[in-house]
């Protein structure tokens, strides 16, 4: 396999296992010790972990190596507005009821982080805009971690979920829009209980 290769493999899986939570918030990554999981050198792992270090999936300091972020109930809300934000942009010019014949189609998701993530997504792809889609992407991608603390916290989330994907499978996108604002301000006051949900339980409360 080219060198080539071998990173874009490395890079994916372990994104894969990123996104999945495979790594407890605070954890060290470690290149040496990732590469034999991953069946590979050291050097594609560092590579791939400073590209993921790039999209902010992982964090890492000058010489100081790689680790799983540790969110903070500030950072969960900022990011649930900046989503909010980038999703209220991608549906903003749609008429206000409109068949949505023509867009991605919607997949049938039963998980709810995977069913949150197909409607975010496919939102996030049917935008003109490259650089909308691009950064919504990757707000898409650093909330996935959240979504099993989130049906956790609230009872109401499959509820939720539900009524924006009816809204979008029927083109209500003023309807849609209100729902997603209204989903995200509802994570807003729920960040603090979501961040105690994703600390590992042997973790004191701090």
């Amino acid at each position: 396999m080219s060198p080539g290769a071998t990173m874009q493999r490395v890079y994916i899986e372990l994104k894969a296992r990123v996104l999945a939570g495979t790594f407890p918030p605070g954890s060290r990554l470690e290149p040496a010790q990732l590469a034999t999981s991953l069946g590979a050198s050291a050097t594609p792992v560092r590579d791939a972990l400073h590209r993921l270090a790039g999209e902010r999936l992982i964090e890492s300091w000058h010489q100081e190596g790689f680790r799983q972020p540790i969110l903070a109930e500030a950072d969960l809300c900022d990011l649930y507005s900046w989503a909010a934000m980038l999703l209220a942009l991608a549906l903003k010019d749609r008429p206000s009821h409109q068949a949505a014949g023509g867009l991605f189609e919607l997949e049938e998701r039963p998980n709810y982080g995977e069913a949150t993530e197909s409607l975010f997504r496919t939102i996030a792809m049917s935008a003109d805009n490259q650089e909308l889609r691009g950064a919504l992407i990757n707000a898409i991608e650093r909330s996935q971690i959240l979504r099993r603390a989130e049906v956790r916290v609230d009872q109401a989330s499959r509820g939720l979920l539900a009524a924006m994907e009816e809204d979008y499978r029927f083109g209500r996108w003023t309807g849609l829009r209100s729902k997603i604002t209204s989903f995200h301000r509802r994570r807003v006051r729920q960040a603090g209980r979501i961040v105690a949900e994703l600390r590992p339980r042997t973790d004191p409360l701090r």
